[in-house]
């Protein structure tokens, strides 16, 4: 689901629904130098921000489901591809698109 870059929604959400959400997340550094990302959103904030994950996330399963081959089973575990999400989602917000193939 690309996002119109005119438009005032990011994966399906109001981008001022998602920013306000995105005021209720932190990050602390942890012990092996990853980042940690706690959120404590308030139940009227939350559904967008919930919604708009896993719009991407579901994204990003689509092409990973191209990537499956017998050598290759799964090219990420679901933890990984929902942090993947959670990023693409902020670049978005950002008004930036991330490729969905990207390793990042």
């Amino acid at each position: 689901m690309a996002d119109d870059p005119d438009s005032d929604l990011v994966a399906g959400e109001r981008r001022a629904d998602l920013v306000r959400a995105l005021t209720y997340v932190s990050t602390e550094s942890g012990p092996d130098g990853e980042y940690i990302v706690n959120g404590d959103l308030p139940p009227e904030v939350a559904p967008p921000f919930i919604r708009a994950i896993m719009r991407v996330e579901a994204e990003l399963l689509l092409h990973d489901a191209e990537l499956v081959t017998v050598e290759n089973e799964e090219p990420r575990d679901p933890e990984q591809r929902r942090v993947d999400a959670f990023v693409a989602l902020l670049l978005r917000i950002d008004d930036r698109q991330w490729i969905p193939g990207y390793p990042g």
